[in-house]
């Protein structure tokens, strides 16, 4: 799979083996199993979120463990740096790490198999308002458009070696900056005339494909939480 060096969630979301999966289902899977996580005394939950919905995002969803483990190195970091703050207590910060590892693998179980309009449009079921999810999608698509601009501005500048050392780096690095503001002014504007030329009124539109809940799934589920409960009544025993 050739993918851009940066991470495209959207290209893994439209190639997942789980796209067809009901999205409701998913996100009710995920948000199911980050509330057990979060409010876990043990390091048994954790652990075992972790592994199985990694086993969920690599063998089923068929997403290779390189790409896996490449798409868990962002927010681990951030994890990471967010706990040494509670470095003194060693057993607090590593359940922390373990916990918000956990969490952010239920969340890839969606978010790394739907697409955001789909996602979107379970939002819009719940009845939250219109305005906070319209926001969300549009600033999550601006996102990986100022990622593809950076980019392209990196290559651009490796070609010039515009990186050859420490002065030049943070000279282009400087330059790009400035560069992408202007390109994102330049940008938000072409893009919202784009949704004005397509009839855009305020409201934006999803298709919603109605997707059934497998027996595959709901035992996919079942499976979870038995083993979740049997362990949990184990280590307490």
């Amino acid at each position: 799979m050739h993918i851009h060096n940066h991470f495209p969630i959207d290209y893994y979301a439209y190639n997942s083996a789980i796209r067809n999966w009901n999205t409701s289902y998913k996100m009710l899977f995920a948000f199911t199993a980050i509330i057990a996580v979060i409010s876990s005394g043990n390091f048994f939950i954790p652990v075992y979120t972790f592994l199985f919905m990694g086993f969920v995002n690599t063998h089923i969803a068929r997403l290779s463990i390189k790409e896996y483990l490449k798409a868990l190195q962002i927010p681990f970091l951030f994890i990471l740096l967010g706990s040494i703050a509670i470095g003194g207590n060693i057993i607090l910060m590593l359940n922390i790490i373990l916990k918000a590892a956990s969490a952010v693998s239920a969340m890839y179980l969606v978010t790394l198999s739907t697409p955001a309009g789909e996602i979107i449009t379970s939002l819009k079921r719940l009845h939250l308002p219109g305005l906070f999810i319209e926001l969300m999608y549009l600033i999550y698509r601006y996102i990986f458009i100022l990622s593809e601009e950076v980019h392209k501005m990196h290559n651009a500048g490796v070609a010039r070696l515009g990186y050859i050392n420490y002065r030049t780096s943070f000279k282009s690095f400087s330059m790009m900056l400035v560069n992408l503001l202007i390109v994102s002014l330049k940008n938000s504007r072409n893009y919202y005339n784009a949704m004005e030329a397509r009839c855009y009124n305020g409201s934006i539109g999803f298709y919603n494909e109605k997707k059934k809940i497998s027996w595959l799934q709901l035992l996919l589920f079942l499976i979870y939480f038995l083993f979740l409960i049997t362990g949990q009544l184990a280590s307490t025993i």
